[in-house]
């Protein structure tokens, strides 16, 4: 009986360690999609808007706004929900903006898309990528960015479909960013108008994930509506 339970220990052990790997996979690859996002040159995505705005105005890189914006959306979110602060969010916040001025400010740093097809380009690559990492990560079971802990809320609250949430979510903050100086242009209408239909559809193709935790009947429960 004890080997048996050391054994499905090392089993759940090693489960969570992929769906770990898996998680931090799916934010670095959603913080790669916001950085060609914003490298195209064809107007950040609207979340963005309002952190690239601030940064305009203040000597503080893009992902740090994002991590106190974030941290300020994580009270707002326990506030609306009347439960105490998820601060286990603190990690893939941390991941999310760390990881975004590692692009931004390193990889891709001296990258410009100067030709159109190049910016559109990088632009759908972007939009893909950071579709397909929100997606994945929000498909396991560890802590989510406020901002998609938020629509996750809301999707609730609403009875709304993750898209119609997430595109009057980021269309508010397009808004705050043109205000705020940001590069709203042609790419920030589409990332508000497609990246939530996207994220749908990526949500739907990484439902396998599910299975690595959750039993059969909560994995159908977890499927979007």
């Amino acid at each position: 009986m004890i080997k048996k339970a050391q054994c499905r220990l090392k089993v759940a052990t090693m489960k969570y360690f992929y769906l770990f790997i898996i998680y931090v996979v799916g934010l670095v690859i959603s913080s790669l999609g916001l950085a060609l996002i914003i490298k195209s040159g064809l107007g950040v995505g609207p979340g963005d808007s309002v952190a690239v705005g601030i940064s305009r105005h203040a000597p503080i890189t893009v992902g740090s706004v994002m991590i106190i914006a974030f941290v300020i959306l994580l009270l707002v979110n326990a506030w609306i929900e009347r439960k105490r602060p998820q601060f286990e969010s603190l990690l893939p916040i941390i991941l999310r903006g760390r990881t975004l001025d590692i692009f931004l400010y390193g990889t891709l740093d001296h990258a410009s898309f100067e030709v159109w097809w190049t910016q559109w380009g990088i632009f759908t690559l972007g939009l893909v990528a950071t579709a397909v990492g929100i997606a994945i990560y929000l498909r396991t079971p560890f802590p989510r960015i406020p901002l998609d802990h938020f629509m996750m809320i809301m999707n609730e609250k609403t009875n709304q479909s993750k898209s119609s949430v997430r595109i009057f979510t980021e269309s508010g903050m397009a808004l705050i960013g043109f205000l705020l100086g940001a590069p709203v242009g042609i790419g920030t209408l589409i990332v508000a108008l497609l990246l939530g239909p996207f994220i749908q559809a990526a949500y739907q193709g990484a439902r396998p994930i599910v299975r690595l935790w959750s039993h059969p009947q909560k994995a159908k429960k977890q499927a979007p509506r």
